[in-house]
């Protein structure tokens, strides 16, 4: 390996997430000294009004339009069926990372967006350099798939059983969490004697997001305002027209607090009792580094509803299916300080911290031993254009 490598990180823009992971690993590679770091947002590079145009859609998925999203999300997994818009878009993908490869020298690259495109330029131009998938959900999507891909990093144990039994080898595989910022594991369990002990007057955080993720917020802190030993916090994020909304509305309640974009997210949460919150890949990640009992948003069809059937199905929160069961199940909690200790105590034994330091530390030695974890080709479904 070179003293200074050169690393590429292709990243997405639908939502936030893909962008904090490589912010996440950014950061970490520049503690190492290691700045000459390329990001690329492949797919709006290669076709920006494609690109937008399936944006949009993402967008709307939480308001309007979510069987369309759930439709193009479970289609485009070759598990399920052939899809051909897929197809189209990697090949875009293929054309933008065939001339980044050919403008630079990189070292190593790493992706963090469900994609095709990496494959295909692996299987045609058969390059040297070790390319890495990290996964930023807790549920698995073929357009991770490929072993063409050097290496894996995924969020929980049966993730990386998952991509073993579609026959990726499992030491091309760690179980390293999802990245995310530093500041998320200063909370760590220690911390969790203080808040079991708290006074009575509970904190309940709700982060609305930035897309209309809840419909009707303003009902449930009506149906929930009433409970004199709740203090209840709403982050608004970017959403400007909520955060007028329900600043006019509440201003004046010393019992609410109306927030617009934060800094102190992880303070925030590690402050409060109960979290309500979409179930992206990132948000999860946060709330198992705090541990703090969560309440799920119902999820559009896609990456989210398989996150939030994850961690119903181990224990990890109280998924709701409509609106209307946010605040019943906010008051569940508060009355079943067990079940609160249940959800947090699953968490920790699900959460895996320092994610990002743990995959550079790994992506580093492949760059030292590019061809250690190299295989033979052999997708059981190979990719036409």
């Amino acid at each position: 390996m070179s003293v200074t490598p050169k690393i590429l990180i292709l990243t997405g823009s639908y939502g936030n997430g893909h962008l904090e992971v490589t912010r996440s690993l950014i950061a970490e590679l520049n503690k190492r000294g290691i700045t000459d770091i390329v990001t690329s947002d492949l797919f709006y590079e290669a076709h920006p009004i494609l690109t937008n145009v399936t944006r949009k859609l993402y967008i709307k998925s939480f308001s309007k339009g979510q069987n369309i999203y759930g439709f193009l999300y479970y289609k485009s997994d070759y598990r399920l069926t052939d899809f051909r818009i897929d197809r189209m878009i990697d090949k875009y993908g293929y054309m933008r990372i065939s001339q980044l490869m050919k403008e630079n020298e990189f070292d190593l690259v790493i992706n963090t967006f469900p994609m095709q495109a990496l494959p295909i330029y692996k299987q045609r131009s058969k390059p040297e350099t070790p390319f890495i998938n990290v996964l930023t959900d807790f549920c698995l999507h073929t357009r991770w798939i490929s072993d063409s891909i050097d290496y894996y990093f995924v969020a929980c144990n049966s993730l990386k059983d998952e991509l073993t039994a579609t026959g990726i080898n499992e030491n091309k595989i760690t179980v390293s969490g999802i990245p995310i910022k530093e500041e998320f594991y200063v909370y760590d369990k220690l911390s969790l004697p203080e808040k079991n002990n708290r006074n009575q007057i509970k904190k309940l955080l709700i982060s609305a997001g930035a897309h209309g993720v809840l419909k009707d917020l303003a009902q449930i802190i009506e149906e929930l305002k009433s409970k004199e030993d709740l203090h209840i916090t709403v982050v608004c994020g970017s959403n400007k027209l909520l955060f007028n909304k329900l600043m006019q509305n509440y201003q004046n309640n010393a019992n609410i607090t109306i927030l617009g974009y934060v800094s102190n997210m992880a303070s925030l949460m590690n402050q409060s009792d109960i979290m309500v919150t979409k179930a992206g890949g990132i948000s999860l990640s946060e709330a198992l580094a705090i541990r703090i009992p969560l309440i799920l948003t119902p999820a559009v069809p896609g990456q989210e509803k398989d996150n939030a059937r994850f961690f119903e199905k181990e224990g990890m929160a109280i998924v709701t299916k409509s609106e209307d069961e946010i605040a019943p199940a906010v008051l569940a909690l508060l009355k079943q300080p067990l079940l609160s200790r249940s959800l947090t105590k699953q968490m920790e034994n699900h959460f895996h911290p320092h994610a990002s330091a743990i995959i550079v530390d790994k992506v580093l030695t492949l760059i030292d031993k590019p061809t250690l974890y190299k295989e033979p080709f052999h997708d059981s479904k190979e990719i036409k254009n």
